[in-house]
């Protein structure tokens, strides 16, 4: 067999490989950091609902948002991955196709057309939604966390008193949770189809 052949083969078995192998490989430390932004900036939120002086969400927002940034990059980074299977890449793509939007909405029409507790809203129940997806694709872990989140965002709305502190715990258990048990299973992120 000559070299381009074996090369023509190999390439031909891997892409088998990456559509057959259901596995998600993603890291828990990922998943906390996200988690721990949405739930810290809610839980200011449902502070200052509740009367308590604590400092604006403005002050931490933005440096979290980047914090949560660098983990996911450096996890990334640090992730060796034999093999990138297919869901790996759609679960990308959800999640950046939801802070992407997300995002855009959020500078674009936060305060003009958009009133600030639906904005609050939206970014739970749309990474509520990208953990269903990718759940249902792979991991029965951010399934749940998923379901958690969609649970507290639905709940949210007939708590007034309690809205943002819902949200807080939707993103608690949506993604800390997870993250936490994918980590305590010793997986390195890596979950099988449910």
């Amino acid at each position: 067999m000559e070299t381009s052949e074996a090369r023509d083969h190999l390439q031909w078995v891997h892409g088998i490989l990456r559509t057959a192998d259901r596995s998600l490989h993603i890291p828990p430390v990922t998943l906390i950091a996200w988690g721990l932004f949405g739930t810290i900036v809610n839980a200011l939120h449902q502070a200052t609902a509740s009367g308590m002086t604590v400092p604006r969400d403005r002050v931490f927002q933005l440096p979290l948002m980047v914090l949560a940034i660098v983990v996911s990059v450096w996890a990334a980074s640090r992730g060796l991955v034999e093999r990138k299977t297919l869901v790996d890449s759609n679960a990308g793509v959800v999640f950046w196709v939801v802070f992407g939007v997300l995002m855009l909405v959020n500078l674009t029409a936060q305060d003009t057309v958009v009133p600030f507790r639906a904005m609050a809203l939206f970014w739970c129940i749309g990474f509520g939604i990208a953990l269903l997806v990718v759940g249902i694709q792979s991991s029965r872990p951010l399934w749940i966390g998923g379901a958690m989140m969609v649970a507290a965002s639905a709940a949210a709305g007939h708590i007034p008193g309690w809205f943002d502190g819902m949200l807080a715990l939707g993103w608690a258990l949506g993604f800390v949770g997870p993250g936490l048990v994918l980590a305590l299973e010793g997986t390195n992120g890596r979950t099988a189809v449910i």
